[in-house]
């Protein structure tokens, strides 16, 4: 069953033993956490996790295959109900309510070694290969979808005239990444992804002064505000 990764994971997540699935997941973001990827290797997850060396290696050639199956199902986990708002998305409040969407779905990831996200991002950064290619591969939707909600925005006056959609995507889903990357182990507080939320709301307080905060008398409804 080895090959690309995108036909690896889809045979994985088709196993009918769920909890077997689970028990991989799991240990591999341990073993990332104690090790690193470069230390990994795909027959020490097998053996945290419970399951046969072979059985695992029939659906995954090496570590970083099944590090990119992580990535891709949590980058769906985190991502895509948000996304559903994001792509009707015509204004700032819309996109606030998908920012703090966003953190609540991440929050809800969180287990004992941190956010398997997060743990990924750090572990991904400056590396190439399968498990890079996926999370850009699974992000790239998500920030054209931002892209597209930011030329609403420009269009129906937003955002200022000058704006340009493509270049606010990228800064906003690099601040949210390196988010992810930064605060990995943290617990479950309020302050995750702050740097995120920071972001967003500088971009949106492009449409002026007096137009650009976040600051109605009362809204909390998710778990980052603005400050």
């Amino acid at each position: 069953m080895t090959g690309d990764s995108a036909g690896e994971g889809a045979a994985f997540e088709s196993v009918a033993d769920g909890a077997a699935r689970q028990r991989v997941l799991a240990a591999l973001v341990d073993l990332l956490c104690q090790r690193g990827l470069r230390a990994a290797e795909l027959g020490v997850v097998a053996d945290m996790a419970g399951v046969s060396g072979s059985w695992l290696r029939g659906y995954f050639a090496d570590v970083e295959a099944l590090v990119a199956e992580l990535v891709r199902i949590q980058v769906r986990d985190v991502f895509e109900s948000p996304g559903r708002r994001l792509m009707a998305a015509v204004s700032p409040d819309d996109l606030y309510q998908w920012r703090d969407d966003v953190v609540t779905r991440y929050r809800a990831t969180w287990i004992s070694a941190g956010y398997p996200l997060g743990i990924v991002v750090h572990e991904l950064t400056g590396r190439d290969g399968r498990a890079g290619q996926a999370l850009a591969m699974s992000l790239g939707p998500w920030q054209s979808a931002l892209e597209g909600a930011f030329l609403r925005l420009r269009d129906r006056g937003e955002l200022a005239i000058g704006s340009r959609p493509a270049e606010l995507a990228t800064a906003v889903m690099g601040a949210l990444v390196g988010a992810m990357g930064r605060f990995r182990k943290v617990g479950t507080s309020d302050d995750v992804l702050e740097p995120f939320d920071i972001m967003l709301r500088h971009v949106l307080a492009s449409r002026g002064p007096e137009q650009g905060h976040d600051d109605r008398p009362g809204r909390r409804s998710g778990p980052v505000g603005p400050r």
